[in-house]
């Protein structure tokens, strides 16, 4: 897992006041993944995104978040520059507190997401998938979530 990935799970832990689930944590880190790449033309985090059955999850965050949580509690914030923190918090804002089922329907509309789900030898959602799957809704209907 890398520093930066982390810092971000830190933060998302902060602003639930740790009361995030690891389900709407991975929904969060894609989204934000999503809008940075749109945004800036450039990944939030290097980690590997992968379409599960619950939608996408960043496998690295998924165990550090269920297996080694205190080092996610004690990864340096200041690593991060305020565009990411901007994602980071809009993000929490409009998607934080909603329903984790919701995020996962809301995920499995995503063509990012469903491309990946029905290739049988690789599940992973690469960050080209990711920008061009929230660039088309953008174009389509003005909004890129």
């Amino acid at each position: 897992m890398t520093e930066r990935l982390k810092a971000i799970c830190r933060r998302l832990i902060e602003l639930s006041h740790n009361e995030i689930s690891n389900l709407v944590l991975q929904k969060l880190l894609y989204l934000i993944q999503a809008y940075s790449l749109v945004d800036r033309n450039q990944p939030a985090f290097d980690d590997r995104i992968e379409a599960w059955q619950y939608g996408p999850v960043v496998p690295e965050a998924y165990y550090g978040f269920k297996y080694h949580f205190n080092e996610i509690q004690n990864a340096n914030n200041n690593i991060l520059d305020e565009n990411t923190n901007r994602y980071i918090n809009e993000i929490f804002e409009t998607f934080g507190r909603q329903d984790p089922f919701d995020l996962v329907n809301l995920t499995h509309s995503y063509n990012s997401w469903i491309n990946a789900w029905r290739n049988p030898f690789d599940s992973i959602i690469t960050n080209a998938d990711i920008e061009e799957c929230h660039r088309q809704l953008l174009q389509d209907f003005g909004y890129i979530f």
